[in-house]
């Protein structure tokens, strides 16, 4: 037996020892993708904007633009630890069917957490002309959704129409312009059953947002008559009320 057939046996047994030493268990698998589809509503009813509706007070209202940051996307593992994407979302309710996908570890999760504008670490003193063109917080990303360095994004942007009495024409003006650090909120979805996230496969789910509950809720409610603007740059309460009651105003249902 020659020198080189007895280094290539030698190869060959070093390899079989490797692969029986490495357990199956060892394997990190690739990751999979999770998917959130959205969806826009009108106190339960699929809305268009453009569409004219009537609030909680009775008020004809008509939406034109409505737009809202979303950073980051998390889903809660079997340890109880938050697995974190490095995605930023902007979603335009002008777009059809629009979509959020984020890469995490393949595994099991029993909940899914959203923040719901842009994390104080990367909302101010950063130039959104450092970002490439197809970012979310870039100039071109962010056109119309970007006040001064110091003030930092737009989280939300709720604009429209509305009219005092019904039957009246829709003259007079709703915007609500939503951001700075202390109008940053999360919402969290605690799951009945867990879900899986399988590795190279795609988990889908749809992201509702029932608009009219940016105006009302359980604890609040905001009378469009009374406060048809904010913009709080400056961090005025009516922005934060509305951020709160956004945070209570999406579903979360997985599809098969």
């Amino acid at each position: 037996m020659n020198s080189a057939l007895r280094l290539y046996i030698a190869f060959l047994t070093m390899s079989a020892i490797s692969c029986n030493l490495l357990r199956k268990e060892d394997v990190v698998p690739l990751p999979g993708t999770f998917r959130m589809e959205t969806a826009l509503t009108w106190g339960g009813d699929p809305y268009t904007l453009g569409q004219v509706v009537t609030d909680h007070l009775g008020h004809p209202l008509r939406l034109d633009n409505l737009q809202a940051y979303v950073a980051p996307i998390a889903l809660r593992n079997a340890a109880g630890e938050w697995v974190e994407s490095d995605d930023v979302f902007l979603l335009d309710y002008s777009i059809h069917a629009q979509k959020m996908v984020s890469t995490f570890p393949a595994g099991t999760y029993d909940a899914v957490r959203f923040g719901l504008g842009i994390p104080p670490e990367i909302n101010t003193d950063i130039d959104p002309a450092s970002y490439p063109n197809d970012h979310p917080l870039s100039v071109l990303g962010s056109a119309g959704m970007f006040w001064t360095w110091a003030s930092g994004y737009i989280f939300v942007k709720y604009e429209g129409k509305y009219a005092i009495d019904p039957g009246s024409q829709l003259l007079e003006p709703v915007s609500y312009h939503c951001g700075t650090d202390a109008s940053y909120r999360t919402v969290t979805f605690e799951l009945n059953e867990p879900f899986e996230v399988k590795s190279q496969e795609v988990t889908p789910a749809l992201l509702t947002l029932d608009a009219s509950r940016a105006l009302i809720g359980t604890g609040d409610s905001i009378d469009i008559a009374v406060d048809p603007v904010t913009h709080n740059s400056n961090g005025d309460s009516l922005g934060a009320r509305m951020m709160d009651l956004l945070v209570d105003a999406w579903t979360l249902e997985f599809m098969e």
